[in-house]
């Protein structure tokens, strides 16, 4: 017995089939130590043990070939068993969680890990209770260049290697979806991954339907090493197990930033997709030189002719701000200059964010600035007038004395204003602002306004010129801030039209729909000027017209108190020859 085992044990370095067996466990091994490095490679632990049984089948066969007598071949040919079940097995876990990128279930993994193959290995190794793995017809022959069984296979065998095509066609489903659903930039990956899947599927079919050999034996355990091999040409090329390559490929190829890639002579080698589609706005053939691009090809020109990007790298085009980074390629430190990475990257968000800090900045030191100056002059106005009614009581008359009161009064009203205008703006930024709507007759609040604006700039003779309309006008509204809409518009219409002149008043109502337009006769506003009427601490006007007392604020806070109404204020004006308000609001239909 021990003479037998001895026998079977043997290994015959001298046979070229067991030297390359040798050769291909030790490159497959190598493989094996270097994926214990790469943990994070999704399915590595099945990998890694997809080797270890292929080792195991590739030793078995080994020792097989070694073998002299039937007893030790066929010894052999049933404990490859384990390897022959297990390989496929854990090569299609491995596939299942790599590309599909979520683990095996637990009752697959027993299924499949203990139960069938324990199974299957019970059947063969049973084989002489039962001979219905391998039949009474399998033989050892001479007729080659050295002894081998000729396995006849029975039901049980075939029921074992139908089981394990069920599991290879799992593979190669497996590796086909991920091949054509896989992103562009790693589809060449998939592609090869399928190809290397099928081939142990075709060689064990043709091994098992028409009993090709390769050294005389199954050629299955070879073309998985081949597939193997294969897999590690493909972890050489670094485009699969190592996920910062992948990386690497998706943000080139799904970049919204145009890269390009060019050799030291200026030829262009690959872009991305957003290169390429910029590149075809121009020329569909795509051979046009990066050089003679529109806008960037003065960088390419002088990257390209002094190895280095221009000193201004903010490049405008169509609408968009790009700058631009080139980063050199060479083999190693010292090298020399093969090309560049160029990448232009559009900052067009960010420029546009830097203007509104830089706006909202100039907006704050202007908001600043009239305020302080809104507070000074009536400040000014009230301590001068207090000083001297109470430094000099005795020296002013009664009526020097009523007028300095009547001045006090106005200037107090003005600071009121300014600091309810304040409020009114952090309250509106805050969401803290309410109104109080109810039903109302718009015709009241707008004659309530324009009487209220009747000693408002005396000094100017402004004519007000209105004519009521008979019917209601009903709306459901705050009247004490729509009254303020309408107050701030006619101030406005007031302090920039001629002294002397008239500002017109109208109301005009539709369906659902009433319009207040306010018309002065002054010098207009400038076209796009939307933003500053409306805007927080802007004034349009400027050289004398800035005379004009204001913090700003006013028509900002008419407009949010118009949307809150749900109405809207807008404007119509031309230059020289005055501008129309229109204040518009929805009518009360249940009234």
């Amino acid at each position: 017995m021990t003479t037998q085992l001895s026998q079977c044990l043997r290994i015959d370095l001298g046979i070229p089939a067991v030297q390359f067996i040798l050769a291909t466990s030790l490159v497959v091994a190598a493989l094996a130590f270097w994926i214990r490095g790469h943990r994070s490679l999704p399915g590595s632990k099945w990998f890694i043990l997809g080797i270890v049984f292929m080792l195991w089948w590739l030793a078995s066969v080994g020792f097989e070939i070694s073998s002299a007598g039937k007893t030790c071949k066929v010894f052999w040919a049933k404990a490859a068993w384990p390897g022959i079940v297990l390989l496929p097995t854990f090569w299609s876990f491995f596939l299942f969680e790599y590309t599909l990128s979520r683990p095996v279930p637990r009752r697959i993994v027993v299924l499949c890990s203990f139960v069938m193959p324990a199974f299957v290995f019970a059947l063969a190794a049973t084989n002489p209770l039962h001979g219905l793995f391998y039949s009474a017809g399998t033989t050892l022959r001479t007729d080659a260049t050295f002894p081998y069984v000729y396995y006849e296979h029975g039901p049980y065998f075939y029921f074992s290697i139908a089981y394990l095509y069920v599991l290879t066609m799992g593979c190669t489903l497996i590796a086909g979806r991920a091949a054509l659903r896989a992103d562009p930039s790693v589809r060449s990956f998939f592609v090869k991954l399928f190809l290397t899947t099928i081939i142990p599927i075709v060689s064990n079919v043709l091994h098992v339907g028409f009993d090709v050999k390769i050294f005389d034996v199954d050629p299955t355990p070879f073309s998985f090493a081949v597939s193997v091999i294969l897999i590690f040409w493909l972890i050489t090329d670094r485009r699969w197990i190592d996920m910062n390559a992948i990386a690497r490929d998706l943000f080139f190829y799904n970049s919204r930033d145009l890269v390009f890639v060019l050799d030291r002579d200026g030829t262009l080698h690959n872009t991305n997709q957003s290169a390429r589609d910029f590149i075809t706005r121009y020329d569909q053939t795509l051979k046009t030189p990066p050089q003679d691009l529109p806008a960037f090809g003065p960088v390419f020109r002088q990257l390209i002719d002094r190895t280095t990007l221009p000193e201004n790298v903010e490049i405008p085009h169509d609408g968009k701000h790009f700058v631009a980074r080139a980063y050199p390629i060479a083999l190693g430190q010292g090298q020399p200059l093969l090309g560049w990475a160029v990448a232009f990257v559009d900052i067009t968000t960010q420029k546009q964010t830097a203007d509104r800090a830089i706006a909202a900045e100039r907006s704050q030191a202007q908001f600043l600035a009239t305020v302080s100056h809104e507070l000074r002059t009536p400040l000014t106005a009230i301590n001068g007038s207090l000083s001297l009614l109470t430094n000099s009581k005795a020296k002013i008359s009664d009526t020097q004395a009523d007028s300095l009161m009547r001045l006090m009064t106005k200037n107090a009203a003005s600071l009121a204003a300014l600091v309810n205008d304040l409020l009114d703006t952090q309250a509106l930024a805050s969401s803290d602002f309410n109104l109080n709507r109810e039903a109302g007759d718009l015709q009241e609040i707008l004659g309530d306004a324009i009487a209220s604006m009747a000693t408002f700039l005396p000094e100017k003779n402004i004519t007000l010129a209105y004519s009521p309309l008979d019917p209601l006008v009903p709306v459901f509204a705050d009247s004490v801030r729509l009254r303020q809409v309408i107050v701030n518009v006619l101030s406005n219409a007031m302090k920039f039209s001629d002294s002397g002149t008239e500002v017109g008043i109208s109301l005009k109502t539709t369906a659902d729909t009433a319009t207040i337009f306010i018309k002065d006769n002054g010098r207009g506003i400038p076209p796009n000027s939307e933003e500053k009427v409306f805007g927080r601490f802007s004034q349009i006007a400027e050289g004398d017209e800035r005379k004009i007392t204001g913090s700003g604020l006013g028509m900002h806070i008419s407009r949010q108190i118009m949307l809150q109404h749900g109405g809207t204020i807008s404007y119509e004006s031309t230059l020289g020859a005055g501008t129309t308000f229109a204040i518009s609001i929805p009518l009360d239909q249940t009234a």
